[in-house]
């Protein structure tokens, strides 16, 4: 039951936006209540017997991993990432040089934030004349051309979302800045399954 109930979920687009606000785990977490309060099960009871069931468990995964490769939500996570980037390279900048960020990031920090923000610009003890000019460059990039923030600027693949919550200003991928930087690249960046459950 629970995967016709996922199959009906991709073929429809209603879930996106929260998946990309929150993530998929509240939208399976509804999935397990439509199968089992009908059935009279908790989703914890059900969940225990998909673990048990392997074949059950690692479809139920692969529906989901499918789920969130959905291209609509693909790009809503990066459109949110970009905002996201965007506001922390603002502050960056702040604290780096002074120089004080757009409104609407001002805006949206409280009065403690802002206090701290505002005596750490002061103090210049974050003044950094390396990283400065890399964050400056990554805010010129979003204001000029955001589609092209997150791609590698050397092999031109997208940047992993992880990598930019990390390095916001970062200008290419992990494997393309190890060869900047001359370290060898033997193996490909890991790949990590994604668990739901």
């Amino acid at each position: 039951m629970v995967l016709s109930t996922l199959d009906a979920l991709a073929s429809s687009t209603g879930w996106i936006a929260t998946a990309a606000n929150v993530g998929i785990e509240p939208i399976f977490e509804r999935v397990l209540q439509q199968v089992c309060e009908p059935r009279g099960l908790t989703p914890e009871t059900y969940i225990e017997l998909i673990t048990k069931e392997l074949s059950l468990r690692a479809e139920v995964q692969s529906r989901l991993g499918r789920l969130m490769e959905n291209p609509a939500l693909v790009k809503m996570r990066r459109e949110a990432q970009r905002r996201e980037a965007e506001h922390q390279l603002h502050v960056l900048r702040y604290v780096m040089s002074g120089h004080p960020p757009p409104e609407w990031v001002w805006a949206s920090l409280d009065e403690e934030q802002q206090a701290q923000l505002h005596d750490a610009a002061d103090s210049g003890e974050e003044r950094d004349p390396v990283q400065l000019p890399r964050v400056e460059r990554a805010i010129q990039k979003l204001a000029a051309n955001p589609s092209t923030y997150g791609q590698c600027e050397d092999c031109g693949n997208p940047i992993l979302l992880e990598r930019l919550q990390l390095v916001p200003w970062a200008e290419c991928c992990a494997s393309c800045q190890r060869k900047r930087e001359g370290v060898p690249d033997e193996q490909p960046e890991p790949q990590v399954p994604v668990v739901y459950f």
